[in-house]
C-alpha cells in the first residue's frame, strides 16, 4: 500500500480544521541523533516512518493582560491540542490504513516524556528553542504540542534554518542592557531559572535550571499534593491537620490533579514578557 500524492496535504488540512494552528511532519529516523534510546519513534511504534506534529491552543492576549493570578494560573489549554492528536491518529488509520500511535503527555518514569514534543516540533519545522526553554513558533510564538507516530511515509518538512529567538526587540535590549526580557524577569543569578548570552544577535550560551523551575511551575500538582499529604500524616495536632487538608493550597492541588489539567502550570513569567511569543498584533 502506498500513500496518494495528496495524502500529506489532506492530513494537514484535517489537522487545521480540527483545531490545530500549525501542522508539520518529521522523519522518524531524524530523532535517532538527538533522542535517547527508548524515547525514539521506532521504540514506541515498530516500523515508524513519520511523526506528525500539531501545535496550537496557545494563550490569548487577554490571558497575558489578566490581573488576577488565579486566572493566569489556569490559562493553559494544553488538553485541546491533545484532542487534535488523537483525532489525527484515528484519521490516518481509517483513511490510509497505516498504524498511528498518538503520543500521550505522560511519562514512563520520572520526568522524561515518552517522546520529546519539543524535539518533534523542531524536527517538523514548526519552531525553535528559545532562551527560556520552550519551542517558539515564528508566527504564533508559544504553543502547546501534540504528536502522532505512524508507519505512513508522509512528506517531511524542513527544519527551520533561522531561530525565532532572540526576537528583534530582545536583540535591541541586549545591546542596551546586556539582558533580554526573559533573562531579566527570571535571572538565575538572583534565584531565577534562566541565564544566557547573545553574540551578533544569536544565543551562544544558555542556562535553564529545570529543577528550580519545576518547583514553581508545578506548584499545585502531584509534588505539592504529596508534600502536604506527608505533612498532614505527620502532624499530631488535629486542628493543624484540618488546616492543612481544608486549606487553599491542598484544595487547589486536588482541583488540579483530579479535574482540571489546565491548572498544572502556575508560572508563565518568561513567556509573558517574550516578544516572540505574543504582542505580534496590536490589541485594543
Amino acid at each position: 500500500m502506498t500513500l496518494p500524492p495528496t495524502a500529506t496535504a489532506a492530513l494537514k488540512s484535517v489537522a487545521l480544521k480540527s483545531g490545530a494552528t500549525v501542522c508539520g511532519v518529521a522523519d522518524a529516523t531524524a530523532f535517532d541523533a538527538y533522542a535517547p534510546e527508548k524515547h525514539r519513534p521506532g521504540d514506541l511504534l515498530p516500523g515508524a516512518r513519520s511523526v506528525v506534529v500539531v501545535g496550537g491552543a496557545q494563550p490569548r492576549e487577554g490571558d497575558w493582560a489578566a490581573t488576577s493570578p488565579w486566572v493566569l494560573q489556569t490559562m493553559g489549554t494544553t488538553e485541546r491540542i491533545q484532542g487534535v492528536g488523537r483525532r489525527l491518529a484515528q484519521y490516518i488509520e481509517h483513511e490510509f490504513g497505516y498504524y498511528a500511535l498518538y503520543v500521550p503527555p505522560g511519562t514512563a518514569s520520572g520526568d522524561t516524556p515518552f517522546l520529546s514534543l519539543m524535539l518533534a516540533a523542531q524536527l517538523a519545522g514548526l519552531g525553535s528553542k528559545s532562551l527560556a526553554g520552550p519551542v517558539l513558533n515564528r508566527e504564533h510564538g508559544f504553543m502547546y504540542w501534540s504528536a502522532v507516530i505512524t508507519t505512513a511515509p508522509f512528506d517531511g518538512d524542513q527544519v527551520e534554518a533561522a531561530a525565532a529567538c532572540p526576537a528583534p526587540p530582545c536583540r535591541e535590549m541586549w545591546e542596551r542592557e546586556g539582558t533580554t526580557p526573559c533573562l531579566k524577569v527570571c535571572p538565575a543569578a538572583d534565584g531565577g531559572c534562566l541565564s544566557g548570552k547573545l553574540e551578533s544577535g544569536r544565543a551562544v550560551r544558555t542556562f535553564y535550571d529545570a529543577a528550580r523551575c519545576n518547583t514553581r511551575v508545578h506548584t499545585h500538582w502531584i509534588g505539592g499534593f504529596q508534600k502536604v499529604l506527608e505533612e498532614t500524616l505527620n502532624e499530631p495536632d488535629r486542628d493543624k491537620r484540618k488546616m492543612l487538608l481544608y486549606g487553599d493550597f491542598f484544595t487547589r492541588s486536588l482541583w488540579a490533579i483530579t479535574y482540571s489539567s489546565t491548572n498544572i502550570a502556575q508560572c508563565f513569567e518568561c513567556m509573558r514578557v517574550c516578544p516572540a511569543a505574543h504582542g505580534l498584533k496590536e490589541m485594543k
